[in-house]
């Protein structure tokens, strides 16, 4: 407070050199457009000859934005009344985050002001999924629309899958839940705020990896509990086949030479008289 009386002490008249900002800092979607208004006030007897708009920075002279080129065709003031100003900057950049005063010059001074003006934060928009981009169907993922800065005046989002808005989706909240995630949630998602449909955030993927059913388990454990139960009777079946086969041998061994069904040759012997 010193420091401001003393700032005020030389200037002639009685009355006040005045600036005063309604809102101190804004936050505004980059690729729109904004408006920095000011209240000023100066004594009667003083005439007001110039008034502008100015990016501060620091240890630069004030330059008034209508003629800086890197304003070029965006900075305006459509509100000059008495006592009243104001400054639109159309197709907002990130370069346009910065702090903004507003400055004028009477007939008896010149306003430099020491004090801040209206700061303002120029954001784009992203997507950020949880907890991974790549998830397993029946988990619950939530995706967010996320600004560096508050919006104001607390807009509404819009979802989009693969180009195509989500049912639904337009929500004061900048969160879409998808509890359980399934297969036809996979896709590029995108988000946009209402109004301003045309600048949407860059994609993100998520994949959604599959997990077998019940169905498909049980029809897998049967198909090997049939494959295991086949080996065995197989394998039986050789298993008695072979023992079979052995018990055959050994009884051919017991009862020598086989039947044949003829009768043994004999010689004949001649008895001589």
């Amino acid at each position: 407070m010193a420091l401001f009386l003393k700032y005020f002490s030389g200037l002639p008249g009685n009355s006040c050199y005045r600036v005063s900002y309604p809102t101190r800092t804004m936050c505004v979607l980059q690729g729109t457009s904004v408006d920095i208004s000011c209240t000023h006030s100066h004594p009667p007897d003083a005439t007001l000859k110039y008034t502008y708009w100015f990016k501060w920075r620091a240890n630069q002279e004030p330059r008034d934005l209508q003629s800086d080129s890197e304003y070029e065709g965006r900075a305006e003031y459509p509100v000059e009344e008495t006592g009243r100003s104001t400054l639109r900057i159309t197709d907002l950049r990130d370069t346009d985050s910065a702090e903004y005063r507003f400055t004028f010059i009477t007939s008896h001074y010149e306003w430099k002001s020491i004090l801040h003006g209206t700061t303002l934060t120029v954001t784009g928009l992203r997507v950020e999924v949880t907890p991974v981009a790549t998830v397993t169907e029946g988990q619950r993922v939530t995706l967010t629309c996320i600004t560096s800065c508050p919006l104001a005046d607390k807009p509404s989002y819009i979802w989009y899958q693969n180009n195509g808005s989500v049912t639904g989706s337009e929500n004061p909240k900048n969160q879409l839940v998808l509890d359980p995630v399934g297969p036809q949630h996979a896709g590029n998602y995108s988000c946009s705020v209402r109004n301003y449909p045309h600048l949407r955030s860059p994609e993100e993927t998520l994949t959604v990896q599959c997990t077998m059913n019940n169905s498909s388990s049980l029809t897998t454990v049967a198909v090997g509990t049939v494959a295991v139960l086949l080996t065995m009777v197989i394998f039986l079946l050789i298993f008695l086949w072979m023992r079979r086969k052995r018990a055959s041998r050994k009884a051919l061994g017991q009862r020598g030479r086989p039947d044949t069904g003829e009768e043994p040759c004999h010689k004949e012997t001649v008895l001589h008289i």
